[in-house]
């Protein structure tokens, strides 16, 4: 529940504190006092967007804080869900620093908004007079029925299997719409990938056959050049070879005279050694080269398809090549093997939807068990409000699409008056009406609905005398189940709180402030009064405000 706020520096507020008690909370207090200041700033600290203008004095901070004692919940696993420390006494703060930034904290640990914003939403179910409108809302309908038919889980359930669905259609429909792509340029595609294939690209494969290339093209001139080489080097006596040999025997005799001479005959002999394989290597390549026009035809042609297909593909090298070939390929292979998992991902679509539309029909059967039910509720307690003739009908119709309440459509009639035929609620009924029938639905959540703390803000606008006794009866029930804080001009309903918080202003020669204070005893006669009478208290209206107090 909640058990205090703290407001500073917020419109025309300095510095309050107020507490609230665990069943039925009244707020009262004048036309324009700053009740809903105090709402602003209640709104503000649960996650409503920060507004720089509504800070007092822009020099300084303002600080929305407020306690909550959750000792009676179970949100344990939500607050782990968000990641945020849970806390018996958890508090929440919102700060707007005087350069217009927002600051928000759980237990002094600072947060996004968003979590904020989910935890408030999980604690406080917050009315204010505008929120009537919600019973034009086909989703608040849903909220209502599914609450109170116990459906909440199994819409959730349904809701999760629907959001998977759409995610399978979703990849299904990419994966025709990337067939579709790929067999419109599959012709053209293919042609590309034989061409690429028929060159049979392997890694270095170009700079082999340039240098294949450069060799074949001078073959006769390098093969002169070699055999005039080796001629040099085998002439007989005159010949390299024979006078290296001749030199090496000649300083082998001189070894034994130094180690000078034995350095160099090893030198010799490395030269030696070094100088018989480049005759053995230029044999080699005498006897592997050979003058062979054909071969020569073959490379330049094969180098010119892969110049050809560079340019063609605007890549600089054989690797560019070889990954367009594999894009190309896998272009291909979505074709031509696209089918199967085209029809592997239809499959998993369909069981997908059986699921969701299995679910969709236990929801409404569920809803339809209940509906009945749930509009004699809502008939009954509007009769203890004083319309006695008013009547409620669900009418509930299956449509062939699902969304996000199921396969059902929600209408809710209404007829206020007897012998009036129903028509849509959100198109007949009176604001007063709407205030009644908004408390009832209230009052029915309450005892469904899980949330700590409700607070209505000026729900019973446009009701007075025995239907605003009645109401007050409603949120004392309503208390029962759940903290109530309601905000209220009528005296009727304001003697029913167990705590009384009172809002006035204050002003002197320098500014207008307001202020709060918890009303007890005779404080609390005197503000009941004046909500009946006036400043100018009868005593007729103070016997009565007795009364509605005892």
């Amino acid at each position: 529940m909640l058990q205090s706020i703290s407001i500073v520096n917020f419109a025309l507020i300095d510095d309050i504190q107020s507490d609230f008690g665990p069943q039925l909370n009244v707020v009262t207090g004048e036309t324009g006092s700053g009740k809903s200041i105090v709402m602003d700033a209640l709104s503000l600290v649960l996650g409503a967007r920060a507004d720089l203008s509504a800070v007092r004095d822009a020099s300084k901070k303002c600080i929305v804080e407020v306690v909550f004692d959750l000792s009676k919940t179970s949100l344990h696993s939500v607050f782990d869900d968000l990641e945020v420390d849970f806390d018996v006494e958890t508090i929440f703060r919102r700060e707007i620093l005087p350069s217009g930034k927002s600051r928000s904290f759980i237990n002094d640990t600072p947060v996004q908004l968003d979590k904020l914003r989910f935890l408030g939403s999980e604690l406080v179910d917050l009315h204010s007079q505008h929120q009537t409108s919600q019973l034009a809302n086909s989703a608040f309908h849903f909220d209502l029925l599914d609450t109170f038919s116990g459906a909440m889980d199994l819409r959730s359930d349904f809701q999760d299997a629907l959001s998977t669905a759409k995610q399978i259609e979703k990849k299904y429909q990419e994966l025709l719409k990337a067939q579709r792509a790929a067999k419109e340029s599959f012709d053209y595609n293919f042609f590309l990938l034989e061409e690429l294939k028929m060159l049979e690209l392997q890694n270095d494969m170009q700079s082999t056959l340039e240098d294949e290339r450069n060799l074949l093209q001078h073959a006769h001139d390098i093969k002169e050049n070699i055999h005039q080489i080796l001629a040099i080097a085998t002439k007989e006596n005159l010949g390299l070879t024979d006078q290296l040999s001749q030199c090496k025997m000649g300083l082998q005799k001189l070894e034994s005279f130094s180690e000078q001479f034995q350095a160099l005959s090893q030198r010799l002999d490395s030269m030696w050694i070094e100088w018989s394989d480049i005759q053995a290597t230029l044999s080699t390549l005498d006897d592997d080269l050979t003058v062979d026009p054909a071969r020569l035809e073959v490379v330049n042609q094969t180098l010119s398809k892969i110049y050809a297909l560079q340019q063609k593909h605007q890549v600089a090298d054989v690797d560019g090549l070889m990954k367009k070939e594999q894009q190309l390929s896998a272009l291909c292979q979505v074709v031509t093997e696209g089918d199967d998992e085209i029809k592997i991902e239809k499959q998993r679509l369909e069981e997908a939807e059986n699921k969701a539309w299995d679910l969709s029909k236990n929801l409404a059967t569920l809803r339809r068990n209940h509906i009945k039910e749930l509009a004699d509720e809502l008939t009954t307690r509007l009769k203890k409000l004083g319309m006695e003739h008013a009547r409620l009908y669900f009418q509930l119709d299956t449509e062939s699409t699902l969304s996000s309440t199921g396969s059902d459509t929600l209408t809710v009639l209404f007829s206020a008056n007897k012998g009036i035929d129903f028509s849509e609620l959100r198109k007949i009924a009176s604001g007063g009406e709407r205030s009644r029938i908004m408390l009832v639905i209230k009052s029915i959540l309450a005892k469904n609905d899980h949330c700590p703390t409700m607070i209505l803000d000026e729900i019973d606008t446009g009701v007075s005398g025995e239907m605003a006794k009645a109401m007050g009866d409603f949120m004392r029930e309503i208390s029962q189940h759940t903290q109530l804080i309601s905000i209220t001009h009528l005296p009727q309903i304001a003697a029913m709180g167990t705590s009384h918080i009172k809002v006035y202003k204050t002003t002197d020669d320098e500014t207008t402030r307001t202020r709060v204070k918890t009303l007890v005893g005779e404080d609390r006669v005197i503000e009941i009064a004046q909500m009946i009478d006036g400043n100018q208290i009868t005593q007729t209206a103070r016997t009565y405000a007795e009364k509605l107090l005892n």
